[in-house]
């Protein structure tokens, strides 16, 4: 049977969806870990937080009535977990502690879980995972949290999901973790082969797409690292669409992102601070891979300007880092005419799948007719779209916002939507809105592109693409707390290697280095030796006798260190007599070391009953070393150890 499948209406989809990376660093939460199961043996796994599912039935009457809305998961309410009121906390050995929640929503085919505070100190690792360990998502780190303290941890499959929290001794109590919603996947609609895919967009694509990296897209490897998926949450959901970063004509590297204004009003109240772009999300070869592929993603944008009639929204995007390696697109914003697109190419995600390649090898034609978009969205204008009709490839919902490149790789339009055969795989029509109208015809730079993507008024016609610019200038920052988190100001921290510099933390630890030239080499080295009294008592002496005796030795690797008065990489009874001289103001400081030292805060001992093996000399480094720098560093952070004091009374700021 020949069955149209008509997709004028919402080429993207509103469902929850799998969030397979952000940036994050990957490992173990350390309840997986062989050398903590004996922490671990003897406590059960919390039980979980059960979560009232929605009333499932009454969910698909409401998405019957408001087709556009086309949901496949609905926020729960009444969610408010955190670390003050849920799960369980169990401390390590070293003294670092581990919280653990779990959520359950019965039935759910998967949990989108998000946060409206989320906030890592350095050296604190969140993951979340799903009961039978067989999906993980994180290592989060502080390098992961956005400034506005919101985060996302997308969906993992069944009903039940597993939060795990590291955090060090140096900086208990600092993390911030509430979890405010849980978005509830109830309707696979189809999408997948079996529930437990359901909520993933991997694999979920029609076997006849193109995957980027076949034969057909061996002449847009550039291009198509400016391509992405975009990950929306809305106040009722969430859903997929596509689209790219753009080239302005100054060259730069701002990060602005064009898709489909659709795309913004398949769900309520879009929040933009959540959307989740994901690059890189592609089969490696040209088959469809075994495994998920794992995306390098961004967190949040802006929203800068869309418009109803040709369809385009531009967003501009978080900070991508160099290391993501993207391109920005290039453009044709001359006046259309039926001769002036020969061929056309789209690259896009359908249905939030890996990325797909799709090809017309004739000519894009200006639609001269209005187009009926259906309930909730309205109709658009004659001759505000191109029409194409591809030979090679698909295209399904979640495709939408994709560019259309013309025959000189130029973007000339993003995709609206059209009409698919599904029985034969066939694309019997696609609409693009035109660029060339986005450009100029909106009232003000709200509602067109010319002042945000020709910021200095060439009135360039064109634009060529170009890999992402490298910064000219960078800074290093970072932060300064003692190993028991408390801020440390006025340390002197030495910029060194290519340039040199000071600089003094504040009264929150903090410290800068700006305009620095990018790719070269820095070294950041922290110092203080005053007050070598300072925190030193009779009782950190009899804790360190202690220690050298073994009948109670010091609990954590930074205490040891703190012993190591004369600085011989171990503990004895000389630097037990070394503290007794500062003590007693025989001694102004100690022999070999100053007052402080300090070590990178993300330092791990492989033996923390002995920190002094492990690393070349002995110690970790003092310092922290950046090479080639290309892009701003703002975690060169440190931990300040005060020598003699071993219980952790010392003033930071002296």
């Amino acid at each position: 049977m020949h069955i149209v499948y008509r997709l004028p209406i919402l080429p993207a989809l509103l469902l929850a969806v799998a969030a397979s990376a952000q940036i994050s660093e990957g490992g173990l939460p350390p309840s997986f870990l062989p050398e903590y199961a004996s922490v671990f043996s003897g406590q059960l796994a919390p039980p979980p937080v059960q979560l009232a599912p929605p009333d499932v039935k009454k969910l698909f009457q409401e998405d019957s009535q408001q087709p556009e809305q086309t949901r496949f998961a609905a926020p729960l309410v009444q969610v408010d977990l955190g670390l003050d009121n849920a799960g369980q906390w169990t401390t390590l050995p070293n003294g670092d502690r581990v919280w653990r929640c779990a959520v359950q929503a019965p039935q759910a085919l998967g949990l989108l879980l998000l946060f409206d505070a989320f906030r890592l100190p350095a050296g604190s690792r969140f993951f979340a995972y799903t009961p039978d360990k067989k999906k993980v998502l994180g290592a989060y780190t502080d390098k992961s949290c956005l400034p506005a303290g919101n985060f996302l941890v997308g969906i993992l499959p069944g009903e039940r999901a597993v939060l795990e929290l590291l955090e060090p001794v140096g900086v208990a109590g600092q993390s911030q973790i509430h979890l405010n919603r849980v978005d509830y996947v109830y309707d696979p609609a189809g999408l997948a082969p079996s529930v437990a895919d359901a909520a993933e967009g991997f694999g979920d694509a029609f076997g006849c797409h193109i995957n980027v990296n076949c034969t057909q897209g061996q002449s847009w490897q550039s291009e198509k690292r400016g391509v992405a998926r975009i990950l929306m949450i809305f106040s009722n959901g969430a859903g997929w669409c596509s689209g790219s970063l753009i080239a302005n004509t100054s060259g730069s590297g701002d990060p602005y992102f064009l898709t489909a204004h659709h795309c913004q009003i398949i769900g309520l109240l879009p929040n933009f601070s959540m959307w989740r772009f994901d690059f890189e999300y592609e089969a490696p070869t040209c088959a469809n891979p075994a495994t998920e592929p794992t995306p390098k993603s961004v967190l949040g944008c802006e929203r800068i300007s869309y418009r109803h009639e040709t369809d385009f929204l531009l967003l501009k995007l978080n900070q991508i880092p160099g290391s993501y390696n993207v391109y920005f697109n290039g453009w044709n914003r001359t006046a259309a005419t039926n001769s002036l697109v020969t061929k056309s190419t789209f690259i896009h995600h359908p249905v939030g799948d890996i990325k797909k390649i799709t090809l017309d090898h004739n000519p894009a034609l200006i639609f001269n007719q209005i187009i009926n978009w259906g309930s909730g969205f309205g109709s658009t204008p004659a001759g505000s779209h191109w029409s194409v009709v591809p030979e090679e490839g698909f295209y399904e919902p979640g495709s939408s916002g994709s560019p259309l490149f013309d025959q000189n790789k130029r973007i000339v339009g993003q995709l609206h939507g059209g009409n698919l055969d599904t029985t034969n795989c066939k694309v019997l029509n696609s609409w693009f809105g035109r660029f060339d109208q986005s450009w100029d015809q909106g009232a003000d730079a709200t509602s067109r592109l010319k002042e945000w993507l020709d910021p200095t008024n060439t009135n360039a016609l064109t634009q060529n693409g170009y890999v992402q610019p490298a910064p000219t200038q960078i800074s290093i920052s970072g932060n300064v707390q003692t190993h028991w988190g408390t801020p440390m100001a006025n340390v002197l921290v030495s910029l060194s290697g290519d340039a040199t510099a000071e600089a003094r933390t504040n009264a929150s630890g903090n410290f800068s280095f700006s305009n620095l030239p990018a790719g070269l080499n820095y070294r950041v080295t922290p110092a203080r030796d005053t007050n070598d009294i300072n925190g030193i008592t009779t009782f950190d002496l009899a804790l360190i006798n202690k220690h050298v005796l073994s009948l109670d030795t010091l609990d954590s690797p930074w205490k040891i260190i703190a012993a190591d008065a004369n600085g011989s990489n171990s503990v004895s009874t000389i630097d037990i007599v070394e503290g007794r001289k500062i003590l007693l103001g025989l001694n102004t400081g100690f022999p070999a070391v100053g007052s402080w030292r300090f070590f990178p805060a993300l330092t791990n001992f492989p033996n923390p009953y002995n920190p002094f093996t492990g690393f070349p000399g002995g110690l970790p480094p003092e310092f922290l070393q950046f090479n080639g720098v290309q892009d701003n560093v703002s975690d060169a952070n440190f931990k300040g150890v005060k020598m003699g004091d071993v219980n952790n009374n010392a003033n930071s700021g002296g």
